[in-house]
């Protein structure tokens, strides 16, 4: 699911199903090499895919993660990381043309700053943009309802197979403990690894 929610909102979102957050359908913003796009929570599930996918397509990728993630985000990509525990990404970065927040919260707006005219919100966890607000800035705030799709896997998969895609891997469980499972990736502040599949 993590690495469908990066696909679905950064290449392709692949269905016509409206958002229930917004009622409207998602269109992922062509990415191309001039583009900056900023990944909050880039050390996490979807955030280190959304790290990698946005380079793979050529962008200049900023990572904000914390200060323990700063090689391993640079290994999978990120062009520039911020450690979130020491600066704030507002103070550091403007003229982003896209932020994927992998985080939300009653501060996800605060990432609106960094954003330039023109530029795109994608919160992937709910979050509430005053529409006034993000409609001065000239802002479009999107988000999506992952939804599964084998086509979608196989291609995530032919990029696994060519070593362009890692999956970071905090711990396993065998599957008698995959209550265990559920309790530790609750917790948060995942203590990634990557690994080539």
């Amino acid at each position: 699911m993590a690495v469908l929610t990066a696909w679905q909102y950064l290449v392709d979102l692949g269905h016509d199903v409206p958002s229930p957050f917004t009622g409207r359908v998602h269109r992922p913003v062509p990415i191309t090499p001039v583009m900056t796009v900023l990944v909050n929570g880039a050390a996490g599930g979807v955030g280190h895919f959304a790290v990698q996918l946005a380079k793979w397509q050529g962008a200049h990728v900023v990572a904000v993660a914390s200060g323990r993630h700063e090689q391993f985000l640079h290994k999978l990509g990120a062009d520039e990381f911020i450690d979130y525990t020491r600066t704030q990404a507002a103070d550091v970065v403007s003229g982003v043309d896209l932020v994927i927040d992998t985080v939300g919260g009653p501060d996800s707006s605060r990432f609106l700053t960094v954003l330039k005219r023109g530029g795109t919100m994608l919160p992937v966890f709910f979050a509430q943009y005053d529409q006034e607000v993000t409609a001065g800035l000239g802002i479009t705030v999107s988000n999506i309802q992952v939804r599964s799709s084998g086509r979608q896997l196989a291609e995530t998969g032919r990029l696994f197979g060519e070593g362009r895609l890692q999956v970071a891997v905090d711990s396993t469980y065998p599957l008698p403990e995959a209550g265990s499972a559920h309790t530790r990736a609750a917790q948060g502040h995942l203590q990634v690894r990557a690994r080539s599949c």
